[in-house]
């Protein structure tokens, strides 16, 4: 055989060596991913177990007793519940939908203890009126007791937490979200404005809603939301199980949808002052944005555009916010709760 005949039976041998080494190390990384994503999940349900036990056994040891000791029991209980959200809403972005489900399902059925726990422990008072002359309120004094209702409201109802609303609208100021996981569920016909620079946000059973949220620090995870109006700021974004939506996006990662149907997206265009400053807090970085990327779970053909989401045409766009929001107040008779 001659030189050139042995160098080329060389480099053919050399070329399928650092082959076979390349996919030997592709292999041995794959594994370290799966490996990894097992740790997490393992570690997840290991942690929400036992938190769920923990408040399972405390509400199972509730006894009738003194009233006020009763209430700072029932207190820390739905604080433990609080840090189970929080705890699911931070790591949705590796759980698959089912696991989602089964957790929030079992939050939920806890909620329901709760309350129902309360109710029969610490029933309401009742009061009996008798009759006498209603003493003259200044208008002042009533301009006041307003604006002190609203401040409980807002202390009581919006800590962290947003359901069951009707025709509503709700300003989530910075002084609440910052840094927090922000919930909200069972909404129809409401608006609601997330001003400042949340950790996270979940959303749930929307139905007829426009969310505006500032810069979200890590995700967003919504699902089953209907005819939704969305403005979204965030690294990671999953949308689940929902229809006819649009999301005016800015995300620093590939969007997902899964299960959902006539989704648009757009460009984040909504806007308060100070959301610069709320962006660097959340270090999102404002010249990195997938809007236009979506990965849809449900459309596994490579060459083919997913029918469930297409970006909004320009004649359907919101450039105006705050006549958008007027006409939807007046379409839907909202009135608010805070401002």
């Amino acid at each position: 055989m001659d030189e050139w005949g042995k160098d080329r039976i060389t480099e053919f041998l050399n070329r399928r060596h650092r082959e076979r080494q390349s996919n030997l190390a592709s292999l041995q990384e794959l594994k370290n991913q799966e490996a990894n994503e097992f740790e997490a999940l393992e570690y997840f349900d290991q942690v929400f177990g036992t938190k769920s036990r923990e408040i399972q056994k405390n509400l199972n040891n509730l006894q009738p007793g003194d009233r006020n000791q009763l209430t700072g029991t029932f207190n820390k209980i739905l604080g433990s519940l609080q840090e189970l959200q929080k705890y699911l809403s931070t790591s949705t972005i590796f759980l698959t939908e089912h696991k989602i489900k089964t957790c929030q399902a079992a939050i939920n059925d806890l909620q329901a203890q709760v309350e129902e726990k309360r109710a029969r422990l610490i029933p309401k008072k009742k009061f009996g009126f008798k009759s006498y002359t209603k003493p003259e309120v200044k208008e002042e004094d009533k301009e006041e007791a307003r604006k002190d209702e609203l401040d409980g409201v807002k202390r009581k109802e919006f800590q962290w937490t947003v359901a069951g609303l009707r025709n509503r609208e709700i300003l989530l100021d910075g002084e609440l979200t910052n840094g927090q996981d922000v919930t909200i569920s069972d909404l129809e016909s409401c608006v609601v404005r997330i001003v400042g620079h949340p950790g996270s946000i979940q959303l749930s059973k929307l139905r007829n809603c426009v969310i505006l949220a500032g810069p979200v620090a890590r995700s967003v995870f919504a699902d089953d939301c209907r005819q939704c109006k969305f403005a979204f700021a965030c690294q990671q974004m999953r949308l689940h199980t929902s229809h006819a939506c649009d999301i005016y996006l800015h995300v620093t990662c590939r969007a997902i949808i899964e299960d959902c149907t006539g989704i648009r997206t757009a460009l984040y265009s909504w806007t308060y002052p100070g959301i610069r400053k709320d962006f660097a807090s959340a270090a999102l970085d404002l010249e990195r944005n997938n809007w236009q990327d979506v990965a849809d779970f449900n459309w596994l053909s490579p060459d083919r555009p997913s029918p469930n989401w297409k970006k909004m045409d320009e004649q359907g766009l919101i450039e105006d916010w705050p006549e958008f929001l007027q006409h939807f107040r007046r379409e839907n008779a909202i009135h608010a709760v805070a401002e």
